[in-house]
């Protein structure tokens, strides 16, 4: 299990020792502060990858900085920055046996201009995306778009 992009005061500190205590690898945002944003996940992607077939991602929209997603139960200024969060899902789908994702923490009353729900939809779509442009989903046309073949000689 690896935790990543931890922060904020309401982090309750005692469950972060409890969880490393149990060999969850947890990355604070001061952690990828220090390391840098692409060593940080290259270690994350390295763990989270170890002795399994496949990778879940949960992504929680609240660790992102308060000032972009005011849509959650848990705003914290000092989180990520919008285009962190879009780099991280897309070398997660790329670079990992990603078999499932989920996206929480978003909570649309709080926010008024919907700035939050675009971005959580954004993080999907990226996630997608990234998995067929790395071959890893079907890139196929669906049959409605298939044209029929040409068979009149002034068609071809």
């Amino acid at each position: 299990l690896v935790q990543f992009g931890i922060g904020g005061w309401q982090v309750p500190r005692p469950g972060v020792k409890i969880s490393r205590e149990r060999g969850t690898t947890i990355m604070t945002i001061t952690d990828i502060m220090e390391m840098g944003l692409d060593k940080a996940l290259d270690l994350a992607i390295e763990v989270a990858s170890e002795g399994t077939e496949a990778v879940y991602l949960s992504f929680d929209i609240d660790s992102v900085d308060a000032g972009f997603v005011p849509g959650t139960g848990w705003p914290e200024p000092g989180g990520l920055l919008p285009r962190e969060a879009l780099h991280i899902v897309n070398r997660v789908a790329r670079e990992t046996n990603l078999c499932a994702m989920e996206l929480v923490e978003v909570s649309p009353p709080y926010d008024v201009a919907e700035t939050t729900a675009l971005l959580a939809t954004r993080v999907i779509v990226d996630v997608l995306a990234a998995l067929v442009d790395a071959g890893k989903l079907p890139r196929s046309t669906p049959p409605w778009l298939k044209p029929e073949p040409a068979t009149e000689p002034w068609a071809l």
